[in-house]
């Protein structure tokens, strides 16, 4: 019955939101269950299965969280200490402020090639986004964290996570990979020539997996560590450590996974959103329970069509087959500010007032032509206008712009 359903599900989203192929795998106590639909590329032949990898994506954030953690319990990362008095090229931050993306650091990539160690300093040498102390996703802090472990450990990243996790993890596209699209309102997906990242990303987001995969590495997670890893070491990565203003797409941040605390809600996870692939995993310990949704199309930000739109639309469904208590809206704190002081600039993102609860929002840098319409949702956290499924809300914090977890200073 749960599988029945859950296929239903799968093929109505996937059918619904353009995306071409996509594996949506649940856990719930011993059970657990894989559906795939679609295929590997827009218009072909070859159908999805069981073993079709997918881009993981920033979901590895959490298995580098791990590694540091396990280095420090071994002594030879102070998890307090500045990163650049534990190794040459570092930056002056300790390892909890990357892990807990507390850094105030750009959010920056490396482009293709660049070298980790380039990278690294290229980034160190930028201007901050913000102070220190504010949390604000940063992918460049876990290139720095990939480096930390090369010069304390002398295994990178990927060596020291296979070595943990076992040879199936790979990092890099493998053959017979789902190929990556991009998805837009009213156009057919359209394939991705390259849906591989950098390997100075390699500890934010190089990861390839499997749906099944990834609900092994939830049930460790669940489980606490299952011998692999500390059992300490693993709650500690999903202790609340920063939290996000406005709770836009989650409450707060631990050292590698995003939680969410909503009275008898209570989960971790997080998502991979790279280009052409949109992956998700979100664990509920409670219920010994959780749901891996992986898609080979990304989708904007501001959704839908994508992945996102998918993720959106068969979350509650499979809530509630689980037995999960639904995910409620959070409590906005935050006292509501005139729209018209929220207005102006924050990097690429212009906000006009347009009423009392009401402003508009230009990011055609995020891939949106026109304005959206967007409407206070309580405090200063504002959604597109009807809220549709793969929509990222936004929240205004002092002089910063929460694009979700994104922060855009303003000018």
């Amino acid at each position: 019955m749960l599988q029945r359903g859950c296929q239903e599900l799968l093929d109505e989203a996937v059918e619904q939101f353009g995306v071409p192929g996509a594996q949506l795998g649940v856990l719930s106590g011993g059970n657990r269950m894989v559906v795939c639909s679609g295929t590997l590329l827009a218009g072909g032949d070859e159908p999805v299965v069981e073993s079709t990898a997918f881009h993981a994506g920033s979901i590895a954030k959490a298995v580098t969280g791990l590694l540091v953690l396990d280095a420090a319990r071994a002594g030879k990362v102070g998890l307090d200490v500045s990163c650049a008095e534990q190794g040459e090229g570092l930056w002056s931050e300790t390892p909890r402020m990357l892990l807990s993306q507390t850094s105030g650091r750009p959010n920056v990539l490396p482009a293709s090639g660049e070298e980790l160690e380039e990278f690294v300093t290229r980034v160190g040498d930028l201007p901050l986004t913000h102070s220190p102390g504010r949390f604000s996703y940063c992918n460049a802090g876990w290139s720095v964290l990939d480096l930390l472990l090369r010069r304390t450990t002398g295994s990178s990243f990927e060596d020291a996570a296979t070595n943990a996790l076992g040879p199936k993890l790979t990092f890099g596209a493998p053959v017979g990979a789902a190929s990556g699209h991009v998805s837009v309102p009213g156009r057919e997906p359209q394939p991705v020539s390259d849906t591989d990242v950098a390997a100075a990303s390699a500890a934010g987001g190089r990861w390839w997996a499997t749906a099944d995969q990834l609900l092994d590495f939830a049930a460790l997670q669940i489980n606490d560590g299952e011998g692999v890893f500390d059992a300490e070491d693993v709650r500690a990565v999903r202790t609340p450590s920063a939290v996000l203003p406005g709770s836009t797409v989650f409450d707060a941040w631990g050292l590698g996974w995003a939680l969410w605390d909503r009275g008898p809600h209570q989960a971790f996870g997080w998502a991979g959103y790279t280009d052409g692939q949109r992956t998700f995993l979100r664990g509920f310990p409670e219920q010994d329970a959780a749901v891996v949704l992986v898609t080979n199309s990304a989708g904007p930000l501001f959704g839908p069509p994508g992945g996102s739109a998918v993720f959106d639309s068969v979350l509650p469904q499979l809530l509630e087959l689980l037995e999960v208590p639904p995910l409620t809206e959070p409590e906005y704190d935050a006292a509501p500010r005139p729209t018209s002081e929220l207005a102006g600039s924050y990097g690429p993102v212009t906000v006009e007032s347009g009423g009392p609860d009401e402003l508009q929002l230009h990011a055609e840098a995020f891939g949106q032509p026109h304005p959206l319409d967007c409407e206070r949702l309580g405090g200063n956290t504002f959604t597109m206008r009807s809220a549709p499924p793969g929509s990222m809300p936004v929240a205004f914090d002092d002089d910063l712009l929460y694009v979700g977890p994104f922060a855009l200073p303003r000018h």
